[in-house]
């Protein structure tokens, strides 16, 4: 909710957190799901060249 309401429209979340995260996603914000450091950037730069690409995991 404090991303949300900051304006973030993406969050990175841990994949061993995906559980506390599903059902409380806020309406406006995508949640990707990373395993690792090369995950995180990965999805950064994905998201940075614009819009959502399919195939980003998600919680």
């Amino acid at each position: 909710m404090g991303a949300r309401s900051g304006g973030a429209e993406f969050f990175l979340a841990p994949a061993a957190n995906c559980d506390e995260v599903t059902g409380n996603i806020p309406d406006g914000l995508t949640v990707v799901k990373v395993g690792t450091l090369e995950d995180a950037v990965d999805a950064v730069e994905a998201l940075g060249a614009g819009g959502v690409p399919a195939g980003l995991p998600s919680c």
